[in-house]
């Protein structure tokens, strides 16, 4: 029962996680890029959802009430300004409002990581996953300002998204294809890159988990060697006793 609790745990710090990661890049891409008003209400109501979610863990768990952390990222401010106050999409207090959000998300993932975040950081993980979302982040962008002068394929920035996804996971449904010389070699690295950082987390997962599977079995090696000193005493205390009954019994034949 214990263990299943911890796993379970365990899942809901990953999940945590990677909302936390999606809406963290979500509102740094709406501050910078014009996102179509569809994208942008799903992003609202993505931000809105890990607000409560953060909101729920900071009143469950009592060690997250000492972080100020935790109560920043936890305001929905899309969805305040934008849907209750009436401000436009690209007012500057919100971009501002939001990018020291994201600042708070990146700082509140260790308050909130548990043993996750142990795991990543004797796993070195974090510079894989950093690596794959930057991959993301960066090539989306380059895409979009080759491709989307030329290309009608490219008109808004989650096509551009969308390409360097399916790029980057070696999909390739090919409905969107680069038609500029630095746009393919854009692909090119995109693809490259994703080999890099896969290789990179593979590697470090695999290390960590032989590590402490190699720290488990060490663990139970000493557990034995104890168990077996601690019976070998016991044996020794018996054979000392039946040696001082065999004198008494000795004793008792030979009489006065």
């Amino acid at each position: 029962m214990k263990d299943l609790q911890s796993r379970i745990r365990i899942l809901l710090e990953v999940l945590l996680l990677v909302l936390m990661g999606l809406d963290g890049f979500a509102l740094f891409i709406s501050v910078f890029l014009p996102l179509q008003p569809g994208t942008f209400q799903a992003v609202v109501l993505l931000d809105l959802a890990v607000s409560l979610i953060v909101s729920a863990a900071y009143l469950i768990q009592p060690g997250l009430r000492e972080s100020w952390r935790i109560p920043l990222v936890a305001i929905p401010f899309y969805f305040i300004g934008v849907k209750i106050l009436g401000a436009p999409q690209h007012s500057p207090l919100l971009a501002v409002l939001n990018l020291i959000k994201v600042a708070g998300l990146l700082m509140a993932v260790r308050d909130l990581a548990g043993s996750v975040g142990e795991f990543m950081r004797r796993s070195r993980l974090g510079y894989g996953v950093g690596l794959f979302v930057s991959v993301i982040f960066v090539f989306t962008i380059l895409f979009y300002i080759v491709e989307s002068p030329v290309n009608p394929l490219v008109v808004t920035y989650e096509d551009s998204l969308w390409y360097v996804l399916q790029t980057i996971t070696t999909v390739g449904y090919g409905d969107i294809v680069p038609v500029t010389s630095l746009g393919r070699f854009t692909g090119m690295v995109i693809m490259f890159s994703a080999i890099a950082s896969t290789s990179l987390i593979t590697a470090s997962a695999t290390s960590t988990l032989l590590e402490t599977l190699r720290g488990e079995q060490e663990r139970i090696e000493s557990r034995r060697r104890d168990e077996f000193r601690e019976i070998k005493a016991r044996i020794s205390g018996l054979e000392e006793r039946l040696d001082r009954i065999e004198e008494m019994l000795g004793e008792l034949r030979r009489g006065p």
